[in-house]
């Protein structure tokens, strides 16, 4: 599954700022600036990868660090890896840039994904003997916290004549680029931008004047009014004389799911006032029907006189786990001919997989013992339309699952424990720009249309434990979910510490009534390394490079702690993902080894409601 992917790239942000117009400046020209004209930076489509600086002047022998950056979810930019070539001078793997002669030189940027490349200008131009002053331009300004302004520097003479000059800027209150380009800090105050010469001799000074971010007064809103009474499940089959406790929960105005006092009714056999529905003798169709402020909501029951699995839910506590112990293990351990290698001390994993290949994966995962967590529609791409999520194709692809062959191999394996859960969406949070890392623009995903995306497959699979994959505090975290019954909550370094991140999830689950499942970001999760490019991932502390700059992997040290620490505390314990070296790594397979002994010994745990 991408999730997490996903979410370790998107955890390297850097402060976004406007693109500036690459210039083609020529050398020598008297008074040519350092950076293209002054004057505020705005305006520009946004690209999805870009070298920084676009344009530079700087004197021979000047070294200079190009970097360069993705556009990835919300449009915000990370810091990546790129190729880098230069028409003349010298470039390093790094992007460290230098020039012996005098011209103008083009450098390329190359990012990993195809059709990906930004080109910059950079102006060489010689030292001048004669410097006796660095003149920045403007020399002072105000600006609103995050704006982004172009400042140039030129050389003056000791003839009074200006020349264009090789300088290295400072900046306080905010950040500024080698072309002169200072991005304001959210801070206000009065702050400076400096440029030297290059022996250091020389410097001029600019103020710049940050006005503070106000947040405007909150103006009060009106209550939501109630638009939905929502009744679970939608439709089922029961034997004539069996039970089964209906739920209610209503929509509001707002989108948000809520709690709602109902009247219930039923055309046949009884319901009582909290929804415990009875049937009758008589086989036939009939309707449960709730409710509330000129709303009302109906479910269908089949009553036949033995009772049914597969197209229905049955009668009784259903979903109990006949293995012992919590389920452990990675995403991604299954292939095409089977479980992948190094696998043999797990007990669960979390796959997605197609509808024509469900049944085989549980078949074979009952062989094996592994209990599953499925993600029937997992991914983002298939379920975009322009760029936003488009509820109408999530619901064709989950209406592939819905057959009866399927229908009846998974309530099976939800009663044996094969089955421990499904997932219906991944990091539903994430909205903006870059390589499909996107639901749409923020708002689009709320957690009461996650909810009824759980209510969609429970009306398919009545027994099945429905949740979603995010982290507790990152989506919506001060509403609750009403139908969805259990969080898969990832773990990584960069969010403290565990044992508090831990016990923060358990008290979210706690107070909505859902059950938790932790996992471990393995390969992006680790110890960060500094955000200086260099993506520096010292063994002494970390295992290695991450998939993303600037992540870094777990040591396994780290996976053990971590591990035991959180997976005793839920439902399952998953990782992401499955990759070779991290597998066979001896030391990182002892620590699984401890995590799955130790987890062997706990209580299983249902993932679903309280």
């Amino acid at each position: 599954m991408t999730y997490t992917f996903k979410l370790a790239r998107r955890l390297a942000i850097l402060r976004d700022f406007a693109m500036l117009t690459v210039l083609a400046l020529l050398v020598g020209c008297a008074g040519d600036p350092t950076a293209p004209d002054a004057g505020p930076v705005s305006g520009n489509a946004p690209q999805t990868f870009r070298v920084i600086p676009s344009a530079v002047t700087i004197e021979t022998n000047q070294p200079i660090r190009f970097r360069s950056q993705v556009r990835a979810f919300r449009g915000e930019l990370v810091s990546t890896r790129a190729h880098w070539e230069a028409s003349g001078g010298l470039i390093d793997v790094d992007g460290n840039f230098t020039a012996t002669e005098p011209g103008t030189y083009k450098v390329v940027g190359k990012g990993r994904s195809r059709n990906r490349a930004d080109t910059s200008v950079v102006v060489v131009v010689p030292p001048q003997p004669d410097l006796v002053r660095v003149e920045v331009t403007p020399g002072s300004l105000s600006l609103t916290a995050a704006a982004a302004q172009a400042f140039t520097a030129v050389g003056v003479l000791s003839d009074g004549t200006t020349s264009p000059i090789g300088v290295t800027w400072q900046a306080t209150g905010g950040s500024i680029d080698p072309s002169g380009l200072y991005t304001a800090g959210t801070t206000g105050g009065s702050f400076h931008v400096v440029a030297a010469s290059t022996d250091g001799t020389l410097t001029d000074t600019a103020v710049v004047a940050i006005a503070a971010i106000t947040e405007p007064e909150p103006q009060p809103e009106a209550a939501p009014a109630l638009t939905q009474v929502i009744l679970k499940p939608a439709s089922l089959t029961l034997a004539t004389g069996a039970s089964k406790q209906f739920a209610v929960y209503g929509m509001n105005s707002a989108g948000d799911s809520v709690l709602v006092q109902v009247a219930f009714a039923a055309t046949g056999g009884s319901v009582t006032s909290g929804g415990l529905y009875t049937a009758g003798t008589t086989t036939g169709t009939y309707r449960v029907i709730a409710t509330a402020a000129g709303l009302a909501d109906t479910a269908l029951v089949t009553l036949a006189t033995t009772s049914t699995t597969g197209t229905t839910g049955t009668t009784g506590t259903t979903g109990s786990t006949g293995a012992a112990g919590i389920p452990f293990g990675p995403y991604g351990a299954w292939e095409s001919t089977g479980l992948k290698s190094n696998t043999a001390v797990f007990t669960g994993s979390i796959n997605s997989v197609n509808a024509s290949a469900l049944v085989t994966r549980i078949n074979e995962a009952r062989s094996k013992g592994i209990r599953l967590m499925t993600a029937m529609t997992g991914g983002h791409d298939p379920y975009l339309t322009d760029g936003v999520f488009d509820m109408d194709k999530w619901k064709a692809r989950m209406d592939t699952y819905n057959t009866a062959t399927i229908r009846q191999a998974v309530a099976a394996a939800v009663a044996d424990g094969t089955i421990i859960g499904n997932s219906v969406m991944d990091e539903p949070h994430v909205y903006g720009l870059g390589d499909g890392n996107t639901w749409g623009p923020q708002g689009t995903m709320t957690k009461a249309r996650v909810d009824s995306m759980c209510g969609y497959v429970k009306a398919i699979f009545p027994t099945l434990p429905v949740g979603v994959v995010h982290q507790h505090q990152v989506f919506e975290p001060t509403k609750s979910y009403r139908v969805c019954e259990f969080i898969v909550d990832q773990y990584s370094a960069r969010y403290g510490d565990v044992y508090a991140f831990r016990d923060a999830g358990l008290a979210l689950a706690r107070r909505d009534g859902i059950a938790i499942a932790f996992s471990l970001n393995i390969l992006n999760g680790g110890i960060q390394a500094a955000r200086d490019g260099l993506w520096n991932c010292p063994l002494a502390t970390t295992g290695g490079r991450g998939t993303y700059d600037p992540n870094c992997r777990m040591t396994p040290a780290q996976v053990r702690e971590y591990g035991l620490a959180l997976g005793t505390a839920g439902c399952a314990m998953m990782m992401w993902r499955y990759d070779d070296a991290f597998m066979a790594n001896s030391e990182n397979q002892r620590a699984f080894a401890d995590i799955a002994s130790r987890l062997a010994a706990q209580s299983a745990r249902p993932c679903r409601r309280t």
